[in-house]
């Protein structure tokens, strides 16, 4: 009988406990919205940077394809011209330097051509494209960057 009466009386507490838990208190509530703002913080800070990182390498990556593509340009230049491997220097029709909105779709970039005699027969040619960083969140992103690309041209 004993054993009747203690388990009614453990079976009456627990639906004492059942009715009088009613759920997480508002402190608790706001110490878990906190926690999740700050999580979702943070995965947006995260995010918002690895677009800006992407973007960087996006317009490093144009910078050196248009470098590479001048190149290409001057030497084609030098072995087709009539006055040929004579004809690259500093400021010649082949070498001229082009400004902002002259680079056919690529409005944001400008190229200057530098040659250098390297001997009798060499010459170093050097391109430096030039362009204001974007960043996609916050628009222009700073000072002008420069990427240089060069080669060693030689007359045959």
């Amino acid at each position: 009988m004993r054993e009747c009466v203690a388990s009614r009386n453990v079976a009456v507490r627990a639906l004492h406990h059942a009715r009088h838990d009613r759920g997480f208190t508002l402190a608790e509530v706001l110490v878990a919205a906190a926690f999740v703002t700050i999580a979702f913080a943070a995965i947006g800070t995260g995010f918002l940077q690895g677009t800006g990182s992407v973007e960087i390498g996006r317009q490093q990556t144009t910078a050196i394809y248009l470098g590479e593509q001048r190149l290409e340009q001057i030497k084609a230049w030098s072995l087709s011209s009539t006055q040929g491997f004579s004809s690259v220097a500093t400021g010649a029709a082949c070498c001229a330097d082009e400004a902002y909105n002259s680079i056919a779709n690529y409005s944001r970039y400008r190229r200057a051509v530098t040659v250098t005699v390297s001997g009798t027969n060499n010459k170093v040619i050097q391109v430096s494209v030039f362009y204001f960083p974007v960043n996609p969140a916050a628009g222009n992103a700073g000072n002008e960057r420069r990427v240089d690309v060069s080669t060693l041209v030689t007359n045959r």
